[in-house]
Order: structure tokens, then C-alpha cells, then sequence
């Protein structure tokens, strides 16, 4: 793994050397991370990769604002989690070439809670949270939070059925049994203001 500064990381991470990691300075990451090759992770205010957590190539999480992928959450190949965005309205420019002054970019915050899992080259949008245990379908857009233990699928993404909760609880208990628990969980956005 290449030699990241980051602000903080835990045990057993692996960040393949093809991964682009842009202000690691501005990342938490915590115990059992794999951050395949060819993923972008791009400048954020705040970006912390909780425990358990995996990102799949040719992922990207980008736009400058706050997000945090909670313990045991996932990322297929080609997902973009988007923390930020220009105005495509047309009520100002657009792209980094124009001066902030003719521009208007919001950034926002994306959460992911413990246990989402979210499907290949699905689209996140910011100030949006997934809630815990929730799957988004491969090629979803996520345009407004979602609610905990869904299946959500579509553009935009919508809930199709529930999804099981019991037995995912009970395989992580089961391994905090056997492996114990990490020493810093990420759970909740609060984890963001640390």
C-alpha cells in the first residue's frame, strides 16, 4: 500500500497502488478497509471510511463535501458517491475553469449507514442518507434519503421490497464474538464532526 498520510487509520487497510487518493489528510479510515485499484477518492471536507468496508474499481467519491460509509457498508465497481455538484439550471457557470464568483456548487454530506451496500455504477447525490442495512440496485440514482432495511432499485431510486435485518445483525455479532470489536466504531454522522 502506498504511504497515505492520513488523518487517521486503523488496522488490516489495504489501499491497492492504482487508487487515487486526493487530501488524505481529510480521511478517517478505520479497521478492514480494501480500496480496489483504479478508485478515485477525491479532495472532501471530511471523508471517513468506517470499519469493514470495501470500494470496488473504477468507483469514485467525489465533490468536496462530507461523507461518511459507516461499518460493513460497500461499494460495487463503478458506483460515484457526489458530495457536490454544480447548478445545472443554468442560473450560473459551470466546471472548475470558471472563477467561484460565476459559479454555484453545492456541497453537501452522504451518509451511508452500517450495512448498506450499494450496487455497480449506481449515482449518489449529496445530502442524501442510505439508511442502515438498505441495498441500492446496480445503475439507481439516489436523489433524497432512504429509509433503513430496503431494497431500493431505479432512476430515482425507489423502494421495491424490504430487506431482512435479523441475520446480517447476527453475523456481525457473531464476529465481534470471535474477532472482538473494533476499537472505534463508525455508525452515525456524528462520526463526521470528530
Amino acid at each position: 500500500m502506498p504511504d497515505y498520510p492520513f488523518h487517521l487509520a486503523g488496522l488490516n487497510v489495504k489501499v491497492h497502488k492504482m487508487a487515487v487518493v486526493v487530501a488524505p489528510e481529510n480521511m478517517i479510515l478505520g479497521s478492514n478497509i480494501i480500496v480496489d485499484d483504479f478508485v478515485f477518492l477525491g479532495f472532501h471536507q471530511r471523508l471517513i471510511l468506517g470499519n469493514y468496508v470495501h470500494i470496488a474499481s473504477h468507483s469514485s467519491i467525489t465533490g468536496g463535501g462530507r461523507v461518511l460509509m459507516s461499518d460493513f457498508s460497500g461499494l460495487a465497481s463503478g458506483v460515484r458517491l457526489l458530495s457536490g455538484s454544480d447548478d445545472y439550471t443554468g442560473s450560473a457557470l459551470t466546471n472548475p475553469t470558471v472563477p467561484m464568483e460565476f459559479r454555484n456548487v453545492r456541497r453537501g454530506t452522504i451518509v451511508l449507514e452500517p450495512h448498506v451496500i450499494i450496487g455497480s455504477n449506481a449515482v449518489v447525490f449529496p445530502d442524501v442518507t442510505i439508511g442502515e442495512g438498505s441495498s441500492v440496485a446496480a445503475g439507481s440514482v439516489v436523489t433524497r434519503s432512504l429509509k433503513p432495511w430496503g431494497v431500493y432499485a431505479g432512476m430515482p431510486a425507489r423502494l421495491v421490497k424490504s430487506r431482512p435485518r435479523d441475520l446480517l445483525l447476527d453475523n456481525e455479532r457473531r464476529l465481534f464474538e470471535k474477532y472482538g470489536r473494533p476499537s472505534v466504531e463508525y455508525r452515525s454522522a456524528a462520526c463526521l464532526d470528530r
